[in-house]
């Protein structure tokens, strides 16, 4: 099989001189009439998509897995931050580049300060106010509101769950870094770039949670490696263990556009439970036929070979539960980079390197492993590189070859030809053309119908499914609000050491962060599901349609060409041949689309915190009278703790009445920006792949009945021109029929 960049250029080729005929025929005086646009159109497309298209490899796995030192060694240098913060949420995505260049895309104000005021809601310690009632933090008064705040945190506020709140660290990152980025960040998204000396310096950005969290992309551009072509993006992902659930959401966002995944692991730690939790979703989300799994191989936790191969061992037996038969490979990233970077590493890892090359059995295991490790995900890339992304577009140009080939063929013809055979043919053509505007306007006819009661059935799915108030989703969705427990007199000890305030921000804080989980790993699975299976319904509609039609095509398009034979024109014996499979992944790369933003993080109002404050006092007030009047009280804190009951209450409330709006947003999003246009991308797609054959046939030919009575010379032009083509097309039929074959094989 020939080599993704051979073919591709090949492709590239044919498209240059296709376009070239098209201006020749374009010239030929008296033959102007045949509009050679779309299949002008379309060959500009075709160039423009071949290298535009990019498969997209994402390499995911835990915090400290490895993964971009993984990167790192793919692309032979240190390229990519190692060991960055987990605040952040950025995927940090690489491609093929002239020279060195870190393209660093920044959020903009109102994305910053929508961010921070969702991570207010109900934040202790803060009172802020501004004339138009929200937060911006280019205000001096907001940033030293929200400082005094965070400066009052004690340890039980800043460590939820074991672990730092998300709140106070990227509240606390985007005060930090803001005097730093400020004239940076402006009201449209802004670009800043790093070039060749500079490129280290966007590491600045990824390591620095203070400066990554204005970050809203990352985009590094690495000059010619064997292990990085053009049409290759390899994007090093957030761990997935990440403490945000919503960094989870950006990983599914960005997997749902990718055609490898790359799954490492560490053998220090071999696979753990937020492994198998991580891979339980992305089966969940149907892509776990393309993944790759890698054991990143730390030579100093393993004794010899036989204690890698136990864990190795142990690894298989654990992931063939979620897939059999994985592709598993285990190899030091770590050590293969200090090859590649040779002298330029440090002392210190040099020393580690020289005392690595000792370990003969297990390193010439990990060199086996990592070349077997290239072999297979090379020849998955190129082979789906291949079916994806080359073969629809040689499909299309074979079809306009041909069509070139049949109207050269027949203007030869007929101006050969004294006029009364040639108006005699032209006679037989127009008769003939009849026929085939009834075909074509009964399948186009068909083609609407048939994606206007494809969409009716969408919707009503759609409808169904994502109904707010009765869907199944919605239902679990409330199930587990309204299930989610909270005991409020266990929290008598947080309201002593703490306060009302800071223990009614812990609690919301602990129960958003498990609905955002929730969302996160079970709901938008489910999401992604639903959406595959209606892609699915598109495909077999209009499967079934190809099959049924083409067969009329054919018949119709041999038919018309044996009426020409019988008067003594030859067309190609291609023309009634055309290839009408297609692939909905292919369809929605050509077309540019793809899911809406899956469903995040809910939205909260700041009136919880104030109706529970109001809710205090009353409770205090009736504390008081009950002292007046000498009634018993249950316990000191008896009014915090049915405000905070009442809190929680308004909580929910707050989360179901979001619920509804998000649900009913995303609806209208997955129908109208992507399921709807699908339908009508994939319809027209099927129209030009059944019809495309019948452009040539169904043209007007009444310039050529008057050329025919011109002056001979003008015809002895046309010819002439016109022979010069049909010496040119048949290398370029015989060529694209070499490519498929390469691409068959």
């Amino acid at each position: 099989m020939g080599s993704f960049e051979s073919v591709k250029a090949d492709l590239l080729q044919i498209t240059r001189k296709c376009s070239s005929l098209f201006k020749t025929a374009k010239s030929i005086p008296g033959l102007s009439t045949f509009s050679f646009d779309g299949w002008e159109k379309a060959g500009r497309t075709i160039g423009e998509q071949i290298n535009e298209d990019m498969l997209r490899v994402a390499v995911v796995g835990a915090i400290k897995s490895g993964k971009s030192t993984f990167v790192n060694a793919i692309l032979e240098g240190d390229y990519l931050k190692r060991g960055a913060g987990v605040v952040t949420s950025i995927v940090t995505r690489v491609r093929k580049g002239s020279i060195l260049k870190a393209n660093l895309i920044f959020k903009t104000w109102k994305e910053v300060n929508a961010e921070i005021e969702r991570a207010l809601v109900l934040f202790p310690s803060l009172d802020w106010s501004s004339s138009d009632g929200q937060f911006d933090i280019r205000r001096e008064r907001s940033r030293m509101e929200l400082s005094r705040a965070l400066s009052t945190l004690g340890p039980d506020q800043i460590i939820l769950q074991d672990t730092r709140d998300v709140n106070a660290v990227l509240l606390s990152s985007y005060l930090k870094g803001f005097d730093r980025v400020k004239e940076v960040i402006s009201a449209e998204s802004t670009t800043q770039q790093f070039e060749g000396p500079d490129f280290a310096r966007h590491m600045d950005f990824v390591g620095d949670d203070s400066l990554a969290v204005y970050l809203r992309d990352l985009e590094l551009q690495i000059p010619a490696r064997q292990n990085l072509n053009d049409n290759i993006e390899i994007a090093d992902c957030q761990g997935s263990d990440s403490p945000n659930p919503l960094h989870l959401a950006m990983i599914q966002d960005y997997l749902l556009k990718t055609h490898l995944i790359i799954y490492v692991l560490s053998s220090r730690t071999g696979i753990r439970q937020a492994d198998i939790k991580f891979l339980s979703m992305i089966k969940r989300m149907g892509l776990m036929e393309n993944i790759f799994f890698v054991v990143n191989c730390d030579f100093n936790e393993h004794e010899d070979l036989d204690d890698l191969q136990t864990l190795n061992g142990k690894i298989r037996e654990d992931i063939t539960v979620i897939k059999p038969d994985a592709d598993i490979f285990t190899f030091s990233s770590l050590f293969d980079l200090f090859r590649a970077v040779g002298s330029d590493i440090s002392e210190k890892d040099k020393q580690r390197m020289e005392q690595w090359e000792k370990e003969t059995e297990i390193r010439e295991f990990s060199d086996r492993e990592r070349k077997l490790f290239e072999k297979e995900f090379y020849e998955r890339l190129t082979r789906d590189r291949f079916t994806l992304l080359l073969k629809n577009h040689l499909e299309r140009l074979k079809v306009m070859t041909s069509g070139l080939q049949d109207w050269v063929r027949l203007n030869m013809d007929l101006l050969s030809k004294d006029a009364a055979d040639a108006r005699h043919i032209v006679e037989k053509i127009e008769y003939e053309q009849k026929q085939l505007h009834q075909v074509k306007s009964m399948i186009r006819d068909t083609l609407d119908g048939a994606a206007q009661k494809t969409k009716r059935e969408l919707e009503t799915d759609i409808n169904r499914f994502l109904d707010a108030r009765f869907g199944d989703l919605v239902k679990d969705i409330q199930e587990f609000v309204r299930s989610y427990q909270v005991d409020v007199r266990n929290s008598e000890d947080d309201l002593d050491g703490m306060g009302f305030s800071a223990t009614l921000y812990m609690v919301f804080q602990e129960f958003k962060h498990a609905l955002d989980r929730y969302m996160t790993e079970t709901i938008n699975p489910r999401i992604i599901q639903f959406v595959r299976q209606d892609e699915r319904k598109i495909n077999d509609l209009l499967t079934t349609i190809a099959a049924s039609y083409d067969t009329l095509v054919q018949d119709t398009l041999q038919r018309y060409e044996e009426t020409l034979r019988n008067v003594g024109v030859q067309l190609s014996s291609q023309s009634s041949k055309s290839d009408v499979s297609f692939n909905m992944d292919t369809i929605k790369r050509m077309s540019g689309l793809s899911m809406p933003p899956l469903i995040t993080s809910l939205q909260y109002t700041t009136r919880i915190r104030t109706d529970a404050i109001v809710r205090l006092g009353f409770y205090n007030f009736i504390k008081v009278m009950k002292k007046l009047f000498k009634k018993p009280i249950q316990n000191d804190k008896e009014g915090e703790i049915f405000a905070l009951r009442d809190g929680i209450k308004r909580i929910k409330r707050e989360t179901e009445r979001s619920l509804v709006f998000h649900l009913g947003d995303y609806r209208e999003n997955l129908k109208f920006q992507y399921i709807f246009k699908l339908v009508d991308v994939a319809s027209n797609n099927l129209h030009d792949i059944l019809l495309g054959r019948f452009q040539i046939f169904t043209s007007d030919i009444s310039e050529m009945v008057e050329l025919i009575d011109k002056q001979h010379e003008v015809k002895e032009k046309a010819l002439e021109a016109l022979a010069v083509m049909n010496s040119s097309l048949p290398d370029i039929a015989y060529h694209l029929d070499h490519l498929k074959g390469e691409m068959d094989f």
